[in-house]
């Protein structure tokens, strides 16, 4: 049997909601700017017989002026193809990274022996590249912040994995077996929160033995399964885009489910006049959820978009574009007490963010600019590109040390690494006009929330509930003067509401707390005028 015992942390929570609440409508905007981990790339690659390093005012210059957040670094490895690689070569690795990240820039990571097609210098045996890998790791771990995604890579020519010496041209079980335990090892190498990608859908399905794309509780959940995504570096060429769809009329379903919640990205690789258009590209993009896609390459097709008039439209809808519709706030909240909120968001983009990612609700006090952030939980992974408004509804918990005083609201979406949270080039930037706070990464909610003490008093219409526990029976009694005319709310720290039975009699409630778990929770009661919070534990 539970016993409940109601404490008043912060004596009676008292507000008189006057006006209840305000609804805040925002501007979309036709602004292209830079945001993390989407739109289009720069190529860049090394070479192991002559390194090429990133130049970071260069890289600057992408996020600034071509408003590109974006690089794909290509390492190649020819010279290491039966060697360990060189502590040199590693050293140059992490000053590039170090570059990246000063630059405000992620990367899209792959490596790969050779950049020809020629046979016997194509790949490393297998032994050696997950010995490669195990060299790498450490590397990869350190600069996971700024590594959007890895390309699987190491296996064929440019690491595309079909020009090969050691995994089969037309490859066998065995080969497939092969492959799986450089997938394996490369999943390891990596954070798990990161994601790698393969050349074609087939050679996933083929991989992991299943035609059978990801459903959404397998989404995120941070399998192997999972973490694998898709890139086609011949996007547009042909039917079958050189090869990277054997039959289109199960691959294009399947491809399509899978990119909701992997990364999917690449390059066009040649110009054909009757799919390297506007129209095809648009349709394709928005399909499999493309995040991002090389300027560099294929320049006949880069130059048909333009000429088409769809490059600019590209450039900002690649990955997601996050547009606040409107928002609704309660005008006034106790300190410690429950803030609902409710946010309409449109993306406009062709994917979601596919790396963790929160959202938070800031307050900043407009007296001395302290702020208090609050997480939501809603999942900014499943905002995807929907005709319809994305809805999100949730009880925020304000914590008890807010003081009284009034409050500027802004949400704040930023990366997930503690190394790169505060930096704003890494945080998301809502595509409406006057909303972005470039000095901070914060989006401006253009709304003052009033946040009242505990013991604030609007006006003589005081509501004075009294909490009684009763803790033989698992009974939660409330007594309060008309209460028949008050809805009861429960919820938890999180803004979680539990459905309760409920029996009135003359002027008390009485609630059944048997199906609450242990911990903290709320009771609000409003008749639409007036409200109250209070709090009450739950305990075994």
């Amino acid at each position: 049997m539970k016993k409940i015992y109601a404490f008043l942390f912060l004596v009676l929570l008292v507000v008189k909601l006057e006006a209840q609440t305000t609804s805040v409508t925002y501007t979309a905007s036709t602004e292209n700017f830079s945001n993390p981990e989407r739109g289009f790339y720069h190529h860049k690659e090394t070479h192991s017989s002559s390194y090429s390093a990133l130049n970071q005012t260069s890289l600057r210059n992408y996020y600034v002026n071509e408003k590109i957040s974006l690089i794909l670094r290509l390492f190649y490895l020819e010279d290491f193809i039966n060697s360990p690689i060189s502590a040199t070569y590693l050293s140059n690795m992490q000053a590039d990274f170090d570059k990246i990240r000063n630059a405000g820039l992620k990367c899209i990571v792959r490596f790969a022996y050779s950049d020809d097609a020629a046979a016997a210098q194509r790949d490393a045996s297998k032994e050696q590249i997950i010995a490669h890998l195990q060299q790498l790791k450490p590397l990869l771990t350190a600069n996971a912040d700024v590594i959007t995604v890895v390309q699987a890579g190491f296996i064929g020519s440019w690491g595309e994995w079909y020009y090969t010496d050691h995994f089969g041209m037309n490859p066998t079980a065995a080969d497939y077996a092969n492959r799986k335990q450089v997938i394996d090892a490369l999943l390891t190498a990596i954070p798990s929160n990161r994601m790698i990608q393969l050349r074609t859908p087939k050679l996933k399905q083929k991989t992991f033995l299943t035609t059978t794309a990801l459903s959404s509780t397998q989404g995120f959940s941070g399998s192997s399964l999972a973490r694998v995504g898709h890139h086609n570096d011949c996007f547009l060429a042909d039917s079958s885009d050189m090869g990277t769809y054997n039959n289109v009329s199960t691959e294009y379903p399947y491809l399509e489910q899978e990119t909701k919640f992997t990364p999917m990205g690449g390059e066009t690789c040649a110009f054909n006049s009757d799919r390297s258009n506007c129209a095809t590209a648009l349709f394709e993009m928005a399909k499999f959820h493309w995040s991002y896609m090389n300027i560099d390459y294929y320049p006949e097709v880069i130059s048909e978009f333009n000429t088409d008039s769809c490059l600019e439209d590209l450039k900002k809808k690649l990955g997601y574009r996050l547009q606040m519709n409107s928002a609704t706030f309660p005008n006034s909240i106790n300190s410690g007490g429950i803030l609902p909120v409710s946010f309409r968001i449109q993306n406009v983009g062709f994917a979601s963010p596919f790396n963790e990612r929160k959202a938070y609700l800031i307050l900043r006090n407009v007296a001395n600019n302290q702020e208090y952030s609050v997480q939501l939980a809603s999942d900014p992974r499943l905002w995807l590109n929907s005709n319809n408004e994305i809805i999100i509804s949730e009880n925020l918990a304000l914590p008890n040390t807010i003081p009284a005083g009034s409050y500027k609201l802004f949400l704040n979406l930023p990366d997930a690494s503690s190394s790169l949270a505060t930096k704003p080039d890494y945080s998301i930037r809502l595509a409406n006009t006057n909303m972005w706070e470039a000095t901070t990464g914060y989006n401006n909610l253009n709304f003052t929330l009033n946040v009242t003490s505990a013991l604030a008093v609007v006006d003589n219409n005081i509501l004075t509930p009294v909490i009684y526990p009763v803790p033989t029976n698992g009974e939660l009694i409330v007594e309060m003067d008309n209460i028949a005319d008050f809805k009861a709310e429960i919820y938890n720290a999180l803004g979680q509401s539990f459905g309760l039975k409920s029996n009135i009699d003359n002027n008390r409630m009485t609630l059944n707390t048997e199906s609450l778990a242990v911990g903290v929770y709320f009771i609000r009661l409003s008749n639409g005028q007036n409200s109250t919070t209070k709090r009450f534990i739950v305990k075994h």
